[in-house]
């Protein structure tokens, strides 16, 4: 047995999510505003076309306005809702500079409440190669 360290996998994409939310109880639908992050520092100019998966929280939806600002946003393509997981959207964008943080936005509403709430995940990859991708958490501050 040897005593090598595991190789540390580099992607060529970070992400990064952080949320703007009032924590008032008297709101009959809480919301929580998300920040998305998407940068892409590979090889080349531009990436490819990358998907920016994004997984509700339990008891959460999208403010269908908010998602129609979204569908509109910089490098944005399109929006599905994934078939098999009802609770992924799945943001389609053209692709991502070199070096150059792209922010988009999108308000969740919080439809029912639900005891124990885990972190959701959002996932940013590369459609052409799906390994090639990064990950990161969030969750509701006021449960």
């Amino acid at each position: 047995m040897y005593n090598v360290p595991t190789p540390t996998v580099t992607s060529a994409f970070k992400v990064d999510v952080t949320h703007k939310v009032d924590c008032d109880s008297n709101l009959l639908r809480p919301k929580m505003n998300l920040f998305f992050k998407s940068e892409y520092n590979g090889d080349q100019e531009t990436s490819n076309m990358v998907i920016l998966n994004i997984k509700m929280l339990s008891g959460f939806k999208p403010d269908s306005r908010s998602l129609k600002e979204l569908e509109g946003a910089l490098l944005v393509e399109r929006i599905e809702n994934d078939q098999k997981d009802n609770d992924h959207y799945l943001v389609y964008l053209k692709e991502l500079p070199k070096g150059i943080p792209i922010n988009h936005q999108l308000v969740v509403v919080q439809e029912r409440e639900v005891s124990n709430l885990k972190p959701a995940v959002v996932v940013l990859y590369d459609y052409y190669q799906p390994s090639d991708s990064d990950e990161t958490e969030y969750s509701y501050p006021c449960a």
